[in-house]
């Protein structure tokens, strides 16, 4: 997310924390989003400990990494879900970590107001329903200490067990909140780690999906720029729909009253509660299309979003290899060139944030600049792929109009380096090598950006 997007008025409007949290698969051509049977009912054959909760139909679980310059915007978001709070149709928990020195939390405080307070470290939180805005009132489900990485894929692995054991459902939504940097990774840690790469977090939830049998059916990001064909082609095995942002989003992020059922924004949502309550089932493609129409009332703050249905990635993948091919070949590299220097892109200024791309446009793009029939081709075929992939989109109108849903990595000087050929998608397609065919080159010495998309510090990665 970009702190710096967000107005003064709009800091104002936002509700700050006063005090602590109190305590009390297969590929698949199909347009649909699929629904893989599970090896096991979660819960059922978890052991009972005291956090442990009935089965329900939903479980929305958040993964907050909030040890960085974001921590007001995402303890307001928490305060937020408390608006709504899980009920008896749903599960809302939250994981999340404040570092020793999060940023200031007073979201313009008048003059003789409560300062507000905060707490350290990691815990797990119940979302319950709670009217009194400004305090986080959920339960406190278990304390993890204040040396908790959340960068760390062991991390993330054991919550997602956890969460799935003791708060069993029949669907199942991740969210991932904090900064994030497309290919680049994401969810920093300024005090006990640095971020997450790409192929670390496929592997804490692949590692997860074989311990609970179940495949996480949303993956979302409450993060920059991490609506990316590499992303979710990455998640593909391990989510079924991926709901994220191409560009940078707003300090605020997602409008989670809304999007959970809230009172101004969340009429689509409150229908869905409705239904739920009646019996009437809520798919997981249903409520993903739902939270694009929610973050769409909300474009200043996130000016692209969409929904991708990630058991569609393999014909994605399979149409940009052809373009990527046919890149590789042409003799009219100018062109290609030309259409990526004029397509729609994404995270301000900063390298190689600003190298990411909507496929769609840039397909586009290269269909009306180039002579090469053979190149033509390819990519009018990822245009309709990417139309096939992308169930979901909303954009601002005004700053981002050609934005269809999935960006990706097209540079045209300069160098790249493993943070990028790590990817599965730089594996099993010659992308790179078609970006090496424009002048890039690639330098395995290259580390990845010293900020995040908002200018912030990144530290680099551990070994």
């Amino acid at each position: 997310m970009d702190i710096n997007k967000i107005g003064s008025s709009k800091i104002q409007q936002q509700t700050s924390i006063a005090g602590q949290a109190q305590s009390s698969v297969k590929k698949t051509e199909n347009k649909t989003v699929g629904t893989p049977k599970d090896k096991v009912d979660i819960g059922e054959q978890a052991p009972q400990d005291p956090g442990m909760k009935p089965k329900k139909k939903w479980l929305f679980m958040n993964y907050v990494a909030a040890d960085c310059n974001l921590t007001k915007y995402q303890l307001n978001n928490l305060d937020q879900q408390e608006k709504v709070g899980s009920d008896s149709d749903t599960h809302i928990v939250a994981y999340v970590d404040v570092g020793p020195h999060p940023a200031p939390m007073d979201h313009g405080t008048k003059e003789g107001e409560q300062t507000p307070g905060q707490w350290q470290g990691c815990r797990t939180l119940y979302i319950t329903k709670d009217d009194e805005v400004g305090k986080l009132n959920s339960e406190i489900i278990e304390e993890h200490g204040d040396k908790v990485d959340m960068s760390s894929p062991a991390t993330l692995k054991k919550f997602v067990v956890d969460a799935m054991k003791r708060f069993p459902a029949d669907n199942v939504a991740l969210i991932f909140n904090d900064h994030g940097g497309g290919f680049t990774g994401a969810m920093s840690d300024e005090s006990d780690g640095d971020f997450m790469s790409l192929p670390q977090m496929r592997q804490a939830l692949t590692e997860a999906q074989e311990e609970t049998g179940k495949k996480l059916d949303i993956i979302g990001f409450d993060a920059c720029l991490m609506a990316g064909t590499e992303i979710a082609y990455e998640l593909k095995e391990v989510g079924n729909i991926l709901l994220a942002a191409e560009e940078n989003e707003g300090g605020p992020g997602w409008t989670y009253d809304s999007m959970l059922g809230g009172r101004t924004l969340g009429q689509a949502i409150q229908r869905t509660q409705n239904n739920l309550h009646k019996g009437i089932n809520v798919s997981p493609y249903e409520f993903a299309k739902v939270v694009v129409e929610v973050n769409e009332q909300h474009n200043d703050d996130i000016p692209t979003f969409s929904a991708t249905d990630m058991y569609r990635m393999d014909f994605l993948k399979n149409t940009t290899e052809k373009l990527a091919q046919a890149i590789k070949k042409t003799d009219d590299k100018q062109a290609i060139k030309d259409a990526i220097g004029v397509t729609e892109n994404y995270g301000g200024g900063w390298s190689p944030y600003n190298d990411m791309r909507d496929l769609h446009h840039l397909s586009r793009n290269i269909v009306e600049k180039t002579a090469d029939e053979a190149v033509k081709k390819a990519a009018l075929n990822v245009t309709k792929a990417v139309e096939e992939v992308v169930f979901a989109n909303e954009v601002n109108p005004e700053t981002h109009p050609e934005s269809k849903g999935l960006h990706i990595y097209a540079p045209t000087e300069g160098s790249f380096g493993e943070d990028y050929t790590a990817l599965q998608f730089a594996k099993d397609t010659h992308w790179d090598e078609a970006i090496e065919s424009l002048g890039v080159r690639f330098d395995p010495t290259k580390k990845g950006p010293k900020v995040w998309p908002d200018g912030s510090a990144r530290k680099p990665k551990q070994k």
